[in-house]
């Protein structure tokens, strides 16, 4: 399974629960034009892939940066996910769908499969 796939995964599960999220449109290859076009836009290199905009538990909301495999975050990455910790935001690293659903049915306070 690709990043991607997994991604598409949780967004579809987020859609059959009403869970509203957004994916941040940081990665992929670019021509140098848009890129430059989407930093001037304010795109910022590290920004976790998912966010749950909504405050549980003493949180203001749930960012997922999507992992598989043996992939690690970046340094920027790894900034990013303190600096959103920090600021009161729970903020993780996910290997994969089914480790992405776990963590918001927990941060949602729902049952599972």
């Amino acid at each position: 399974m690709s990043e991607a796939s997994e991604q598409i995964a949780v967004i579809e599960y987020c859609a059959l629960r009403r869970i509203d999220v957004f994916a941040v449109p940081n990665g992929g290859k670019r021509n140098a034009l848009e890129a430059h076009n989407l930093k001037r836009q304010g795109v910022k290199a590290g920004v976790p892939d998912l966010m749950i905009p909504i405050a549980k538990g003493g949180y203001h909301g749930l960012f997922i940066e999507m992992k598989v495999g043996r992939n690690k975050p970046t340094d920027k990455q790894k900034e990013w996910l303190e600096r959103l910790s920090r600021n009161g935001y729970k903020a993780v690293v996910c290997y994969g769908a089914e480790a992405a659903i776990d963590t918001i049915e927990e941060y949602m306070g729902i049952g599972g499969k």
